[in-house]
């Protein structure tokens, strides 16, 4: 009898353990997607530019590529209230075919009630054959050289307590306790900004993939894969 009930004990541990890993606030490898075809809602494509999921790197695999001709092109995301208070973390999958023009941003988390949509957590980059990344910690700052047609791994370490975030870039951190842009008066995030949403004065070509956004620092384990996990829908701000 005891065999039983420890066996029971362990399926039900294992089955929590399970049902914890898939716990994603979202998460997005949108390859369930029409490719040709802008990514479905919640996702907002800018009017400017073109946005559109492609068969890339392969035909399982798909991403969003964001053509910018100097019009501004992007996409965001928003949710139905702000999240405060928590250790949040953000990672994406990003790459750079081309650019040209002024500095251009990569992918901004912020609020609402932000002044701008160049608030927050903010990391961008220079553009043209030299281009590097960029991040705001009270003023912007250069750091590491793009590697052009290379698929890149972004991770935000957000304390929304503190409003101050770590930065990691190919599993290696860059920035540390790097302060939100222009957060006076401002609780939480609900806004995510991927590349050139709401400016222009520049061109590019960018692919984004598995975007994703978890509680805590470690990223969850899931045990089904990506395109089947639960997203938390009622957090999410629907176009319907």
């Amino acid at each position: 009898m005891k065999i039983f009930f420890f066996l029971f004990y362990f399926i039900l541990i294992m089955v929590s353990f399970g049902i914890a890993r898939d716990d994603f606030i979202f998460h997005y490898d949108f390859n369930q997607e029409t490719a040709g075809k802008p990514p479905s809602d919640p996702w907002q494509p800018t009017v400017a530019g073109e946005v559109v999921v492609e068969k890339f790197p392969d035909e399982i695999n798909k991403s969003v590529r964001i053509t910018d001709p100097d019009g501004g092109g992007g996409m965001a995301l928003i949710l139905d209230s702000p999240i405060t208070g928590k250790i949040i973390s953000l990672e994406f999958k990003w790459l750079l075919k081309e650019s040209s023009g002024s500095e251009v941003e990569v992918f901004y988390v912020l609020n609402q009630k932000c002044v701008d949509n160049w608030s927050g957590v903010c990391v961008a980059m220079t553009t043209g054959p030299g281009a590097v990344l960029q991040y705001h910690d009270k003023a912007w700052a250069n750091s590491k050289k793009i590697v052009f047609d290379a698929w890149h791994e972004f991770k935000y370490v957000m304390d929304l307590k503190r409003l101050k975030y770590h930065l990691y870039y190919d599993e290696k951190e860059i920035v540390k306790n790097a302060e939100f842009r222009k957060y006076d008066g401002v609780k939480g995030i609900d806004k995510f900004n991927v590349a050139n949403v709401g400016n222009g004065g520049t061109t590019f070509t960018m692919y984004f993939d598995d975007i994703v956004l978890y509680e805590g620092i470690d990223r969850p384990r899931p045990v089904k894969p990506m395109s089947m996990l639960t997203t938390r829908w009622s957090l999410i701000k629907t176009m319907n």
